[in-house]
């Protein structure tokens, strides 16, 4: 997978063969920024023509 460092840009990849969804990565300057840490959970959201991507943090 590809890392962009100091962007706010990411690559999205397969997840595997045998399905349709896709990867991506977090940053490393948004994860720590962040706080973000292995198993956090996001909410991805259509709003008009804009896609969010929203922290559910616990």
């Amino acid at each position: 997978m590809s890392k962009n460092p100091r962007t706010d840009e990411s690559i999205l990849n397969l997840a595997t063969s045998k399905r349709r969804s896709l990867r991506t990565t977090v940053p490393a300057f948004i994860m720590d920024q962040m706080n973000l840490k292995p198993g956090d959970k996001f909410q991805w959201k259509i709003e008009g023509d804009r896609l969010v991507i929203e922290m559910k943090k616990e």
